[in-house]
């Protein structure tokens, strides 16, 4: 039980890094290259890793057309409007923005699968978009756009939804039986390859700069560490405690984010307490809609 509690803190320590890893390497790698190239290493790894175990599954052709959905809104769309949104913004506020997923998943849920929160998952709705509204509200100017980095804000939330479609649509994908490495394998090379395709296309009218070998390390991190490690040992505890407890020491990985972000990244001249308090207030959001479950 301890070693599952040890799981899921690395787990959200691994995802809050995400921002952190990405924004340095987004310097030089377009985020359409580094999109593909963090997901098309995650589906050659589980490849891998299928093979060896040998846990195949073959899925059928209405499988095949969620997988595609999935992994054009998961794999395609959300990564890359994160990591433009990520160059135009700070990464301590990236960490936090991307808790919108939380709502736009609990949207989608009500709508594509009926599910119903309770009063007490509205009231954690609300708390996650106060606290998502906090990182954007410039209080000395009274302004609901704090500054240049509105944009990337909105390409970061943007990104969350995507992602919120990926949820609920995996979700569905493993009700009819789809495992969730095949269905993770999948999603990573389909994307992968998808996005790798625009950067090639793009990259006959722009000039990109090409991967440089300092920056594998970087990439390691990003792909096998933020994205599929933090998913690994989040669902590897999760089997251990449960949902609700995993999903609120899950919730902590904005905090997590911020302090990397400003001990790393020297992004000391953000307004610490504004994003202090909105992470707090949106893990108490997550705790209120993890609640409804019980």
């Amino acid at each position: 039980m301890k070693l599952a509690f040890i799981y899921l803190v690395i787990a959200a320590a691994l995802y809050g890094s995400i921002s952190t890893v990405a924004k340095p390497t987004l310097d030089s790698i377009h985020p359409i290259l580094l999109s593909s190239l963090t997901y098309l290493i995650i589906g050659i790894v589980v490849t891998c890793i299928i093979k060896i175990t040998g846990h195949y599954y073959n899925p059928t052709k209405n499988d095949l057309k969620l997988i595609v959905l999935i992994s054009i809104s998961g794999a395609v769309f959300g990564p890359i409007l994160y990591f433009y949104g990520l160059t135009f913004t700070n990464a301590s506020l990236a960490s936090i923005l991307i808790n919108a997923e939380f709502i736009f998943s609990i949207i989608l849920a009500v709508s594509i699968l009926k599910e119903r929160p309770t009063r007490i998952g509205y009231a954690g709705i609300i708390l996650i978009f106060v606290g998502l509204l906090i990182t954007n509200v410039d209080f000395e100017n009274q302004s609901l756009i704090g500054g240049n980095t509105f944009i990337g804000n909105i390409l970061i939330i943007a990104a969350s939804f995507f992602w919120a479609v990926d949820n609920n649509v995996s979700n569905i994908a493993m009700k009819k039986g789809v495992s969730v490495t095949r269905l993770i394998q999948l999603k990573s090379l389909i994307g992968g390859l998808i996005s790798l395709a625009i950067w090639l296309g793009l990259s006959f009218s722009l000039s990109f700069n090409m991967l440089r070998l300092e920056q594998i390390p970087n990439l390691l991190l990003l792909s096998l560490g933020g994205f599929a490690g933090s998913l690994f040992l989040f669902l590897t505890g999760m089997k251990q405690v449960g949902t609700i407890i995993s999903v609120m020491i899950f919730s902590t990985s904005s905090i997590f984010g911020v302090i990397f972000a400003l001990l790393l990244l020297d992004e000391l001249h953000t307004e610490i307490w504004k994003l202090f308090l909105s992470s707090i207030t949106i893990v108490c959001g997550i705790f209120l809609i993890t609640r409804q479950n019980r």
